[in-house]
């Protein structure tokens, strides 16, 4: 019991430490993370960044069918549903991966104002990825939400270690365990295609763009990684949308 005991104990600090620094949640008492937590704490805490997925993920679903049965009628219903969850997922995370992909298109574009143009094109791809995807399905759409948020945050810890430590292979296990199940729920919302379409590009255009940044930036490019799951997510949608 003493050893389950301090295993929970290291989860739910890791846990609470990933939430206090990806999102604007935070958690009191004896979970609330230290003030001043060292870099090995920060980076073992990593391995739960995909779990911070599942409390953006489950409210930005419960938003869009709130918004989506609101406007049901109507046939905006389902953008409309879409840039409200957005601005929602925006507002919890304190834009933390908008700026990072801000920061990343400045330096590929060495600062012509690329930066603004991506993050408009990227929430512009998402709203409209998301009211197609829920044209098709309404089960499908918040499967993919959920899958999206809780997958594109496994993204950058991929990223960190492969621009770093590649050893470190333990923060890749928890993490891609956190992601198992909101893949499996998008099996039964609209078939296998679905998830697989969605999991396959999301990893082939984000292994194209970390090549590249390694390639231009060497080591530098870990800064940014938290872009990575920006551009997973749009991905993801995208996938998602042809397969269902």
């Amino acid at each position: 019991m003493p050893a389950i005991r301090d295993t929970l104990n290291i989860f739910a600090r890791q846990f609470s430490l990933a939430l206090h620094h990806s999102t604007r949640v935070r958690l009191g008492g004896p979970l609330a993370p230290p003030e001043d937590a060292d870099p090995d704490a920060l980076r073992a805490s990593d391995a739960h960044l995909p779990g911070t997925g599942w409390i953006v993920g489950v409210a930005a679903c419960l938003l869009f069918a709130l918004v989506g049965l609101l406007l049901r009628a109507s046939p905006w219903g389902a953008a409309a549903a879409a840039v409200v969850s957005t601005i929602l997922t925006v507002v919890l995370t304190g834009a933390r991966h908008e700026s990072a992909a801000f920061r990343a298109a400045e330096r590929l574009g060495s600062g012509q104002g690329f930066g603004v143009l991506a993050v408009l094109l990227l929430l512009a791809g998402k709203i409209v990825l998301l009211a197609a995807i829920a044209s098709v399905s309404e089960a499908g759409v918040l499967a993919a939400l959920f899958a999206a948020h809780v997958t594109s945050r496994f993204a950058p810890v991929v990223a960190t270690r492969w621009l770093g430590d590649r050893h470190d292979v333990r923060a890749l296990r928890i993490g891609a365990l956190w992601c198992v199940v909101p893949l499996l729920l998008m099996f039964p919302a609209s078939g296998w295609a679905f998830p697989l379409l969605a999991v396959l590009l999301a990893a082939s255009i984000s292994y194209g763009v970390l090549w590249l940044w390694e390639r231009r930036f060497g080591p530098g490019a870990q800064e940014d990684a938290g872009a990575l799951q920006q551009v997973w997510e749009l991905a993801f949608y995208l996938g998602a949308a042809i397969g269902a």
